[in-house]
């Protein structure tokens, strides 16, 4: 995975801190529709917000806005509504990572694989600074705020996420269709329709990463026809 780099304006984050103290990764969503990680990084990088993520990730890419050295400003804020306080007061700006997931298109659906590439860059920084599970959590789970909002109006998209943490990048497999990411899905529904690709009874097909990629190159070079 390629980390592009963009910094972000100097007022929008916070001082220099020591790699040690770092014990939480805390996820948000842009509410943006539509939007990029790339456009996110530009925005904080030409305005003064006094907000800030160090990553913004999106289905094609991750930028780092602010460096891990030092604190961005993400999880701070009074606390909002009932529940989701568990980390309030444990978790901080100081002693975190904010990642920002481009998460809705501009219809607002679930961009399924920009939570895929979240996935990959939180199990990396977990292991880079030694973070488990427990310990990757919601804006949602520090203060109340509705954020990232897909992930706390529906508990089952916070779960599955918590599941790709523990599975390693190598051993991704797609069971079913709809859980393929969308480069894979014409040439899939292509090879089920010209019956080249069948799945078990319950319709799953179970397919590495690596298997989608090879059977996406073949089609475009011609290898299934029209």
């Amino acid at each position: 995975m390629e980390i592009k780099t963009k910094a972000c304006n100097p007022a929008n984050c916070g001082k220099t801190r020591d790699a040690d103290s770092i014990r939480y990764i805390v996820l948000h969503y842009t509410a943006n529709l539509g939007d990029t990680a790339k456009n996110n990084a530009d925005y904080f990088a030409r305005e003064k917000v006094k907000a800030s993520a160090h990553y913004f990730v999106d289905e094609n890419e991750v930028w780092n806005s602010v460096p891990v050295e030092k604190a961005a400003w993400h999880c701070g804020g009074d606390l909002q509504g009932s529940g989701g306080h568990t980390f309030h007061g444990k978790c901080t700006n100081a002693n975190s990572i904010g990642v920002e997931i481009c998460m809705l298109t501009k219809n607002a659906v679930i961009r399924k694989d920009s939570i895929r590439n979240t996935a990959k860059l939180v199990r990396r920084l977990m292991a880079k600074y030694h973070i488990d599970a427990d310990h990757v959590i919601r804006h949602f789970d520090v203060t109340g705020k509705q954020c990232p909002a897909p992930m706390v109006a529906d508990q089952g998209v916070w779960d599955n996420f918590k599941v790709m943490l523990t599975q390693e990048e190598t051993e991704m497999r797609y069971k079913y269709y709809d859980d393929m990411p969308d480069w894979a899905k014409p040439t899939i529904a292509k090879l089920v329709r010209k019956g080249l690709l069948k799945g078990d009874c319950d319709g799953a097909h179970n397919l590495s990463e690596d298997a989608l990629k090879v059977f996406v190159v073949n089609d475009r070079a011609g290898l299934y026809g029209e």
